[in-house]
Order: C-alpha cells, then sequence, then structure tokens
C-alpha cells in the first residue's frame, strides 16, 4: 500500500533573502501544490535560526487558508513548552473556525531554541510537557464539546474560545521515548527521520506497541517526515541539492547559517572530508523522479509508515515546486 503524502516547509532562507521572501515562496509553493495529490501542508517553528524564517506557524497558517482550498494545514510543529496550553488551543480552534476540517495542530516537547532563547520564550521547559499536552487535550475536547471539562478539573469554568470543530492533533517525536508517549496518549505521530536518520523503525514499533485509543485517534497513525528531491535527472537533483548538503555541513560543525547559492555551496563540499561529505549527502533521498519514489515508497514500506511528510530544499523555488510535482507524479 503506497503511504499518503503530505509537504513539511521550514521558509528556508538563502543569503539575501528576507523574510518576507521566504514567506511568499512558502505561500507559493502551497498555492502551486494544492489539489495536486498532496494531503497536507505543515510549516515549522524555529527561534533565533539564520536558516529559517518560520518563527510563528499559527501566523503561517492563518496566510495559508487564503491561498489554498485543498491541503489541510498544519504545524510541525508548535513548540508546546514556549506557550500557554490554553492560548494554543484558543489559536487552532480559531484556525479551524477560518478553515472548517482543514487544520491540524503538531505540538513537540522540544523550544525549537537555544537555551538562551528558550529562556526568552518565557515558557515552563520542556519538563512540563507532559502536563501542558494534557491540558491542551482536554481544552479541545471541552471547546468540542466531545468531552466537557468535570467539576473537579482544575480549569473548570475556563473555556477555550470559539467553541466548536476542533483541529486534529498530532505530536511530534525524534526518539522512541517520546513516540511511546505519543502512543499511550492516543495521538497521531509525525517523526522527524531528518533529525534522526536511521531511528524510524525503532521509534514507530514503539509507538504502535504502546498505542491507547483515545478521542483524537481511534487507532495508530505514523508519519515520517523526510528530506527528498528529484528532478528529472539524477544529475541534476544532484546540482540543486548542493545549498542543502552545504548547509549540513556547515551545521554539523555548529554553524547555523542561511543557505548559500550553489556557486558558493560548491566550494564548501570540496573543502569537506569525505565522511563529512558522505554523512551530509545521506540525510536526503536525492534522484531522478522513478527512482527517488521507488525509495520513499521502500521506505515506507520497510518501517510501516502511513504518511510521508517530505522536506524539500532548493536554491529556486520552482525546482521546489517541481520536485513535489514529480514525486507525486511518480508515486500516483
Amino acid at each position: 500500500m503506497k503511504p499518503v503524502l503530505s509537504i513539511l516547509d521550514p521558509s528556508p532562507l538563502f543569503e539575501g533573502q528576507t523574510a518576507a521572501d521566504a514567506f511568499e515562496n512558502t505561500l507559493a509553493l502551497a498555492g502551486a501544490l494544492d489539489g495536486r495529490g498532496w494531503r497536507s501542508f505543515w510549516v515549522q517553528e524555529h527561534h533565533n535560526a539564520r536558516s529559517f524564517a518560520g518563527a510563528a506557524p499559527e501566523v503561517l497558517i492563518a496566510a495559508l487558508t487564503q491561498r489554498t482550498q485543498h491541503l489541510k494545514l498544519g504545524s510541525g510543529g508548535v513548540m508546546l513548552p514556549n506557550y500557554s496550553p490554553l492560548k494554543v488551543a484558543e489559536q487552532f480552534c480559531a484556525l479551524e473556525a477560518l478553515a472548517p476540517g482543514r487544520i491540524e495542530l503538531g505540538v513537540g516537547r522540544a523550544t525549537g531554541a537555544d537555551p538562551r532563547t528558550s529562556a526568552a520564550l518565557l515558557g515552563p521547559g520542556a519538563q512540563a510537557f507532559p502536563t501542558m499536552l494534557r491540558m491542551l487535550m482536554d481544552w479541545m475536547l471541552d471547546a468540542s464539546g466531545e468531552a466537557p471539562l468535570p467539576e473537579n478539573h482544575r480549569a473548570t469554568g475556563i473555556h477555550v474560545g470559539p467553541r466548536g470543530a476542533r483541529p486534529d492533533l498530532w505530536m511530534l517525536s525524534s526518539s522512541p521515548d517520546s513516540a511511546a508517549f505519543a502512543g499511550a496518549m492516543g495521538l497521531k505521530l509525525a517523526f522527524a527521520d531528518f533529525l534522526a536518520p536511521g531511528g524510524a523503525g525503532a521509534a514507530l514499533e514503539t509507538y504502535r506497541k504502546a498505542f491507547e485509543p483515545s478521542p483524537f485517534a481511534a487507532e495508530p497513525y505514523a508519519a515520517v517526515g523526510l528530506v527528498a528531491l528529484a528532478a528529472e535527472s539524477e544529475a541534476e537533483a544532484r546540482r540543486l541539492s548542493k545549498p542543502a548538503i552545504a548547509w549540513n555541513l556547515a551545521r554539523s560543525t555548529g554553524d547555523f547559517r542561511a543557505f548559500v547559492p550553489s556557486t558558493e555551496a560548491d566550494a564548501v563540499i570540496a573543502a569537506a572530508s569525505p565522511e563529512a561529505l558522505a554523512a551530509a549527502e545521506g540525510r536526503g533521498v536525492i534522484g531522478a523522479a522513478d527512482d527517488v519514489a521507488s525509495r520513499l515508497s521502500a521506505f515506507a514500506g520497510e518501517h510501516g509508515a502511513d504518511e510521508l511528510f517530505i522536506l524539500t530544499l532548493a536554491e529556486r523555488n520552482e525546482d521546489r515546486i517541481r520536485s513535489y510535482q514529480l514525486i507525486a507524479e511518480a508515486m500516483a
């Protein structure tokens, strides 16, 4: 059975670009792929990052509701320890009211930032995540009318507005421990293979074993996020992937710079050791469309993934759009 296909976009920043450029690219990407074989379009949350413009997924999702009609729109994800669960529930219930049946809230237990930036966000930190997630779930079920808060609940009398249908709820994961927690809470799982290469098999197995049905998911459902890029030929795909490979090489040394154009990426790649280059190149599925589709299908089958979230990075937005088009066509 072929996996469902979705898109994960971090609004990448290339040298010389502004955040407005990156956001317009994200909006154009979603608009071009709306109704073209992709189920959902998720945006990410990064803070104090020169590589990505997306720091407020809820704002970007609101803009995406105006540029799309068919795609479900979600967060991959909202880093819950940075915020009040009540406010997150209010934001996403408001988004659901704006785009009924199209909103998905993916939450993570990390902060998406370095320690000083995390402190500046004024959230309680990752250690509070289990309690915050339970509160978020309770408020969403109360808002939808599925399970009103009981009289002895700590938040009795505090209700999320607007009331009505709630968004779908997912949990992000990059380890077997967090995957097991998602299963025990009865949530859909989105595993970030691009953060933890090779970890999907163990995480998805642990998730399914731990799964307990809930109002949010009657049975386990697992997606995996992968970096992939397709072109008409392998040589062209390799050429287009150079900025992402150069960024991975810099990232491995702790340098989270903006993405560099292909001309500068060549120099970064040439200076890398064979071992470092192999590791950077191995973090994505890159090649001609049919080969990429075959490898993605094999990955999903091997790991039992119901869905794949594809993250594609290239210097020109036209090349990103074309890559997604080719993958959808080849997978169909």
